[in-house]
């Protein structure tokens, strides 16, 4: 997703947005999962005993649970980003409501950039994940789960 009319807080200047990496969107797949299966155990449970009002009540209750992990892989899969500007590469990671790391590093720093793609599934929908080694004290910069990290790579390396 190209967009350079994307601006962040702490931009500088004469910084320009060249590139907003998103996760790829696989990462909803196992924590939906789980809700549903979850919610499937319930029903199947509750229905096979035939608890009355019960059901109703544990029935609401796993809907409600589900909406919540949507909610949860929604907000971490909107706030986690990787920015790729004129001047550097920064990742925002949002490990959950209240955990986020931010990590960026200068393309003055950068000695070497590597994308791995491993597994069936992320070679056949093509995601996976970027190391950026540094100079600095933070000499590993990893960036997982995007869409095609070849052309990122690219991008990164073209940009040094």
């Amino acid at each position: 997703m190209n967009d350079s009319n994307f601006t962040f807080k702490g931009q500088r200047s004469d910084e320009r947005v060249f590139n907003v990496v998103r996760r790829h969107p696989i990462v909803f797949f196992w924590p939906l999962l789980e809700a549903t299966l979850a919610l499937a155990v319930a029903i199947i449970v509750l229905i096979y005993f035939d608890f009355g009002n019960l059901f109703y009540i544990v029935g609401g209750l796993a809907i409600l649970f589900i909406f919540a992990v949507i909610a949860k892989v929604w907000f971490i899969y909107s706030n986690s980003f990787c920015l790729i500007t004129n001047q550097r590469v920064i990742n925002v990671d949002q490990r959950n409501f209240f955990d986020r790391r931010i990590t960026e590093t200068e393309y003055a720093k950068i000695q070497d950039v590597t994308n791995t793609t491993t597994g069936m599934l992320g070679t056949s929908l093509n995601f996976g994940e970027i190391v950026i080694q540094t100079a600095g004290k933070e000499n590993k910069l990893t960036i997982k789960y995007i869409p095609d990290p070849y052309q990122v790579q690219q991008e990164i390396t073209k940009n040094i």
